[in-house]
């Protein structure tokens, strides 16, 4: 990806600013903006440590973008990871330094960054984003720039404490003229699915009802990655797919027949499966090793787990949702196969219970709350909360 031509922007009071990628030596000055805006309170490891933000900064593939001020002091700064192979690309982190907070600097700096990967290189057909919900701010942000709610995530993350957040996605055209057509859902993750097919005119899906311990030891270290590569390289995952989330462990039967790899490096209890790998015998008990894997994720310190379930496997679909793992979000055109692009669940389970004292939601995400609660045991409960203007 070639390397972003500044750009000279202008403030409401007609001071200059530059819109540039950020190079390793912005390395540390990157760090000492995040630490002013959040107050220390920063979790996510590509900011944090040096030696992430150093593999970061020098990948040809994350376009990070930072503003400077005249005095040549960063004072924005926003990431955008890509994926070549799958086509998509994530936009996040980003942070305003608080005298600038009104010149709507995120506002530019992400859609040039649109521009450079959607049009100009052409390197994805997909951004997508999630955004916190105790405030309106970054959805109204993300909205404006023609993103579109795709679901949420339930007390997902945590910092001072626990917050849900929204998944937001802008797409190309391309993205849906090769997507692939007709999913098969079962019944309880359909309404995920209505919401997204009448913002984008889609297909009915087909509608699959189904009718109707094992124990894991944790690896990690460089090992982790040696595995999981190999999985992926001889086709042997039943899941492979959560892009931009390395494994850092390994949890494993005593004999091998199952493999799952999980990503879990933050501060918080925050954890992904990024592969499954499950002997042909051991298919028919998935979701029993999709009850054992989040249990034992949990000796890692995860407390919420998500896994991305495709469109078209209803069985996958019952077995993670008989295993606790509830429907957040229904991504569709997410992958790029030779197939086309695939749509996806974004399922996920949590130990925790559900706060939504904190969250503003649109009338959309409403929705999509509502939909998520009908496969909780909360599906009585009267959710209090404010809910904001459709943007």
């Amino acid at each position: 990806m070639p390397r972003m031509i500044p750009t000279t922007l202008a403030c409401q009071d007609g001071r200059p600013l530059q819109l540039r990628r950020a190079g390793p030596d912005d390395a540390e000055e990157i760090w000492q903006l995040y630490h002013r805006v959040y107050k220390g309170s920063y979790t996510l490891p590509i900011v944090n440590l040096r030696s992430a933000r150093d593999e970061a900064l020098r990948d040809p593939n994350c376009l990070w973008l930072v503003m400077e001020s005249p005095e040549g002091q960063l004072v924005f700064s926003v990431i955008f990871l890509t994926d070549l192979a799958t086509r998509d690309a994530k936009v996040m982190a980003a942070a305003t330094d608080e005298g600038y907070r009104r010149e709507q600097l995120a506002f530019q700096a992400i859609q040039a960054g649109i521009t450079m990967l959607m049009y100009t290189t052409s390197v994805c057909d997909v951004v997508y984003a999630t955004t916190r919900t105790r405030t309106r701010g970054p959805n109204r942000l993300l909205e404006k720039l023609g993103f579109v709610s795709l679901g949420i995530f339930p007390n997902v993350h945590r910092t001072k404490e626990y917050e849900t957040h929204g998944l937001k996605a802008l797409f190309h055209p391309d993205a849906f003229a090769r997507r692939k057509r007709v999913p098969r859902l079962i019944p309880e993750v359909a309404g995920f699915y209505e919401i997204i097919r009448s913002e984008y005119g889609l297909e009915e899906p087909e509608i699959d009802p189904i009718p109707d311990r094992l124990k894991l030891r944790v690896e990690s270290g460089d090992l982790v990655g040696e595995a999981f590569a190999r999985c992926r390289a001889d086709g042997s995952l039943l899941l492979d797919f959560f892009p931009f989330h390395p494994p850092t462990h390994l949890l494993m039967s005593l004999r091998g027949t199952v493999k799952a790899f999980i990503n879990h490096e933050g501060k918080d209890g925050h954890g992904v499966l990024v592969g499954l790998q499950v002997d042909r015998q051991e298919i028919q008990h998935l979701e029993h090793i999709l009850h054992v894997v989040f249990d034992t994720s949990r000796q890692v310190g995860v407390d919420y787990l998500e896994v991305l379930i495709s469109a078209y496997e209803p069985r996958h679909q019952r077995a993670a949702l008989n295993a606790g793992f509830l429907p957040c979000a229904y991504f569709p055109s997410m992958e790029e196969t030779p197939e086309g692009r695939r749509d996806y669940l974004v399922m996920a389970r949590s130990r925790l219970p559900l706060d939504f004292t904190n969250v503003t939601l649109t009338p959309r995400d409403r929705k999509f709350l509502d939909v998520y609660l009908l496969n909780t045991e909360f599906r009585n409960l009267v959710v209090h909360m404010q809910e904001g203007d459709e943007a």
